[in-house]
């Protein structure tokens, strides 16, 4: 792909997506970091946690639970239970606390769908956008009991769900979405500031929670695009719109209930097209999608072509051109997005908060490496462990010859060659070869050729 080229997705994000996959990636940063992972409900994955479950019910009873298909959107297949007995033990789903406690407005309870603009992975950039929808049930709450946990309209804050109630009520007003089960974010934090709460801090504690979410996984978005794109130095092929679901309780703690990798872009009401439409034409102007980007591009590509047909280099960049590369596109970005972030706030990078922020996705990284069995020492182990290995790997004492060996051969004539004057020779005889470069010697008997010898004759052929 060409830097002005995108792909609306991530690889691998559904390691958010998938409600199993980020219950296991958050319980994972939650036992390292308690404190800073406490904003999701305890979730277990079944079948394979089922044990665990029953025992939790067992010390716990009387609590309630809600039952979520692990793949499933839109409200489909949830339900409330105080026992695993309504479900089958070989179906794959989660099963998490269910807040009780919820924070309600006019007596309903509600749930917030936030906005988050993912553009970059490594390193991670992540903008949020200033307004969404708060999404209100239609029946008036009351704590769970046996009577009434099939009653999903009271429950569940799905719009697709409680669009069929009766009592849903459609704002036909985009200038006035206060009223209606469908509403505006800026409804909810004046209605917080109205009743006592501060709402700067509860969007602060939301913001931290979405960037701690994606520190959770970052590694593993890393790690899918970069064998995918590997000469992505703009950190700028693939972009994703994410929608949060966040639950407030009666504290104003916000609550990760998960996340939507395809966030739907209906436009049922007139709200619902300002706020949509608004997000889509935000998104594009960061992405700074133009037709003179392209052609700036290409341009600037056929120059470089030219520069290296002409000073015979290679025809991709190197290393160091393109950590060049990739600090002026940061650069670039950073001007540009910040100009041109529209609705947009950006939320990590962070400068307040960045060291805290790669601790998290060090750890993240840390136990991706675990989990493939890949160890990764400290700086001072990886020296230790490579003295140790260099004095292992020595071998006894042998008689050495006065040629070099094969790599320095290799290197100084080049691969193909090395190779073809290999082929070529006709010296059959047996030699040991004097490892200089390593400090050691090594018996290579096998080799029937004289390495040193064919690099003298090389020489000695072509002056």
């Amino acid at each position: 792909m060409k830097p002005y080229q995108k792909v609306n997705h991530f690889p691998n994000m559904s390691c958010l997506a998938r409600k199993n996959c980020l219950g296991r990636n958050l319980a994972r940063m939650r036992r390292a970091f308690r404190r800073d992972y406490s904003f999701f409900p305890s979730t277990w994955a079944l079948p394979a946690q089922r044990k665990e479950l029953q025992e939790e019910i067992a010390r716990d009873g009387g609590k309630t639970y809600i039952v979520k298909p692990e793949a499933l959107s839109q409200g489909k297949g949830i339900f409330l239970t105080r026992t695993l007995a309504k479900v089958p033990h070989n179906e794959r789903c989660v099963v998490q606390r269910y807040i009780k406690k919820p924070y309600l407005i006019e007596g309903l309870k509600f749930d917030l769908r936030i906005y988050v603009l993912v553009y970059g992975c490594d390193p991670l950039r992540v903008y949020i956008f200033k307004e969404g929808l708060a999404r209100l049930a239609t029946e008036k709450y009351v704590h769970p009991t046996r009577a009434n946990l099939n009653n999903h309209y009271m429950h569940l804050t799905n719009y697709a769900i409680n669009k069929n109630s009766r009592k849903f009520v459609f704002n036909a007003d985009a200038d006035n979405p206060n009223v209606g089960h469908k509403r505006s974010l800026e409804f909810v934090w004046k209605h917080v500031d109205a009743n006592g709460g501060d709402s700067h801090s509860l969007r602060r504690k939301i913001r931290r929670a979405i960037v701690k979410t994606l520190c959770a996984v970052q590694p593993q978005l890393r790690q899918y695009l970069s064998s995918c794109q590997p000469l992505n130095y703009e950190n700028s092929s693939c972009f994703e719109i994410l929608g949060f679901d966040i639950l407030l309780d009666h504290k104003l703690k916000p609550w990760l209930l998960e996340v939507n990798s395809t966030p739907s872009f209906c436009t049922d009401t007139p709200f619902d097209n300002r706020v949509k439409t608004k997000l889509i034409a935000d998104t594009l102007k960061i992405l700074n999608v133009t037709p003179e980007r392209k052609l700036e591009y290409v341009k600037r590509e056929l120059e470089r072509r030219n520069a290296r047909a002409y000073n015979r280099l290679l025809l991709h960049p190197s290393k160091e051109e393109r950590e060049a590369l990739k600090l002026a596109a940061m650069e670039h970005r950073d001007t540009y997005e910040l100009a041109h972030c529209g609705d947009f706030t950006r939320a990590y990078p962070d400068k307040k908060l960045n060291a805290k922020y790669q601790t998290f996705i060090d750890y993240a990284a840390q136990a991706l490496d675990a989990s493939c069995g890949v160890h990764r020492p400290e700086p001072r182990d990886c020296v230790d462990s490579a003295r140790k290995s260099s004095v292992a790997a020595r071998p006894k004492t042998v008689k050495s010859g006065k040629g070099l060996n094969e790599e320095a051969v290799k290197e100084k004539l080049g691969v193909r060659l090395y190779s073809a004057l290999k082929a070529r020779s006709a010296n059959e005889r047996s030699v040991l070869v004097d490892k200089k470069d390593a400090g050691n010697r090594e018996d290579l008997t096998e080799t029937k050729f004289d390495a040193s010898g064919l690099l003298k004759k090389y020489k000695k052929d072509n002056g």
